[in-house]
């Protein structure tokens, strides 16, 4: 009887690793970025802001809260240099594909995936969802334009445009809020 019950709670336990959602880092949903980037040289304010709600539509599905996307050697997290404190980018962005389908004039917003520590979070973040003292330690040790393999999770951010993220539509930056489960530094090639 002991044995089976432990056999149903591995099964649960497995079950649940197994079916978290995760994406590849280089999955982004690029037609609601290219929806940003045209919404950002569109002249008529009411057009931006419908454009803007379906490009948030999108986000708001693809940028929940407990999903993961992870890196591999074609697109990695990048600590750049106009990143921010506990701040990262993705190499692969903005892909070609991304370029091609927007307006001229246009350009991708700029994504930025921010996590959260002790030493600096933001308020509205959830202590449970802090990156920990390892991985944030190995980012602050890491050089600028330090490329990373790695993984995040999304959280949730009460103050946001959305369940993960917020749009400053002003220095046209989206920021995604997570916390950090893996960051190894790659070595230069």
């Amino acid at each position: 009887m002991k044995t089976s019950a432990v056999r149903i709670s591995l099964l649960c336990i497995l079950t649940l690793i197994l079916g978290a959602p995760y994406s590849p880092a280089c999955d982004l949903p690029e037609q609601a970025l290219a929806l940003i980037a045209d919404a950002s040289v569109d002249p008529c304010p009411l057009c931006r802001k419908h454009t803007l709600n379906k490009a948030f539509a999108i986000l708001n599905e693809w940028f929940m809260p407990g999903k993961s996307i992870q890196t591999d050697q074609t697109c990695r997290f990048v600590k750049t240099t106009p990143c921010g404190d506990n701040e990262l980018s993705l190499s692969c962005y903005p892909s070609d594909a991304l370029i091609a389908s927007i307006d001229a004039g246009a350009v991708p917003p700029r994504l930025v995936f921010r996590f959260h520590a002790v030493h600096k979070h933001l308020v509205g973040i959830a202590d449970t969802d802090y990156t920990n003292a390892a991985n944030a330690a190995r980012y602050t040790e890491s050089g600028p334009d330090t490329a990373f393999e790695g993984s995040i999770r999304f959280i949730a951010y009460r103050y946001g445009d959305g369940p993960s993220y917020n749009y400053f539509e002003q220095t046209h930056r989206l920021v995604i809020h997570c916390t950090v489960e893996r960051l190894i530094p790659v070595k230069p090639e």
